[in-house]
């Protein structure tokens, strides 16, 4: 293995949002037998897989934060009101991503919450890939968070 010289010298080329996000929480034992149990209950409901951005597990629940359309997401909201070891984990909220070309640099996301944060914008979450920096904020704050975002655009 050899270091890729300017990988972390990657720029912001967009400043992309999704319009809702739904946070689904599962009683389970691990994180496998958590999305197993997902995966049953979309089967079960006729659900398509949605987008996944991220998922964890503590304590006996895994929790597992999914995109898609709004139809999508008002069906799966629906069937879980059924069930008793799966529900609506939190309010749902937006993202807020960052498009790099090349590697994120390490300090990217710190910009992103210090800008945010100046605006009185206050992300719940975080993810990084290799390519983006995803801030989950909440719904009210979207618009104003993707505006926000464009100064790193601009600065790179």
């Amino acid at each position: 293995m050899k270091e890729v010289a300017g990988m972390e010298n990657g720029r912001v080329l967009a400043v992309n949002s999704m319009v809702r996000i739904e946070h689904v929480e599962i009683d389970s034992k691990d994180l496998n037998h958590g999305f197993t149990k997902f995966v049953q209950h979309l089967k079960k409901n006729s659900l398509s897989w949605p987008q996944l951005l991220t998922s964890s597990f503590n304590a006996g629940k895994t929790s597992v934060t999914v995109a898609c359309d709004s139809e999508w997401l008002d069906a799966l909201l629906r069937t879980l009101e059924r069930g008793k070891d799966m529900r609506k984990q939190r309010k749902a909220s937006r993202s807020v991503s960052l498009t790099c070309f090349g590697g994120v640099s390490s300090e990217l996301p710190f910009k992103a919450l210090q800008v945010l944060g100046h605006r009185g914008i206050i992300p719940d979450k975080y993810v990084l890939s290799p390519h983006s920096v995803n801030l989950f904020v909440p719904a009210e704050s979207r618009e104003a968070a993707v505006k926000a975002l464009h100064s790193p655009v601009q600065q790179t």
